[in-house]
């Protein structure tokens, strides 16, 4: 996966994309819409483009790359990068959860690796959160596990939608603890750790 930003600030996948697809997508399909919903016509405007109605953004816009795409052709590991925990056991195995406690998807949990979690939409995604139009299809949110000193993190990426620790508003990475309450979007979550001082992998 070869990750570039455009000019208007937008992530995609240039091993896909030859052009930001978010730019070029007239119809604002995966669009992130603000928490305060859309203006009095029924209508959001995408990044200066023309309005779309809400029907047409009901849906995530979530699309499935094939493994044989997500993946560079030639050398198996070209341009993957590998977590240190990774490395060092063989596996990339869980360090914790986020369990969503309010929103389309409440009951559901998310794994946490070690390293950097980036949360959004999209099924690229480490955490892929669907039904939540408020949160942007890439890195909205990061959640990391240092391996090194044990500290969870969480801290906000490029989502439009600020996030939430505990109902404050977060704009900087900050230490997490064991049910913590996070907001992104219109979803709520707590987190649960898994490592901790009575076990590390």
């Amino acid at each position: 996966m070869e990750m570039k930003k455009c000019p208007n600030g937008h992530y995609y996948d240039a091993s896909i994309h030859a052009e930001c697809p978010y730019c070029n997508n007239a119809a604002g399909s995966g669009a992130t819409l603000p928490l305060g919903g859309f203006n009095a016509g029924g209508e959001v405007t995408v990044g200066g483009t023309p309005t779309m109605p809400v029907s047409g953004a009901a849906g995530d816009g979530s699309r499935t790359v094939a493994l044989s795409q997500s993946v560079n052709n030639g050398d198996s590991d070209e341009g993957r990068t590998v977590a240190l925990i990774q490395e060092d056991k063989g596996i990339d195995p869980v360090v914790g959860w986020i369990v969503c406690i309010d929103g389309k998807e409440k009951g559901r949990d998310y794994k946490i690796h070690a390293d950097n979690n980036f949360i959004g939409r999209s099924d690229r995604m480490d955490i892929c959160i669907r039904g939540d139009e408020t949160i942007s299809r890439e890195n909205h949110a990061v959640i990391s596990y240092d391996v090194i000193d044990n500290t969870y993190y969480f801290r906000p990426g490029d989502g439009r939608a600020i996030i939430r620790l505990n109902d404050k508003a977060l704009f900087e990475a900050t230490v997490i603890k064991a049910y913590d309450k996070i907001t992104i979007g219109k979803t709520q979550f707590l987190f649960v750790p898994f490592c901790g001082d009575d076990f590390q992998w």
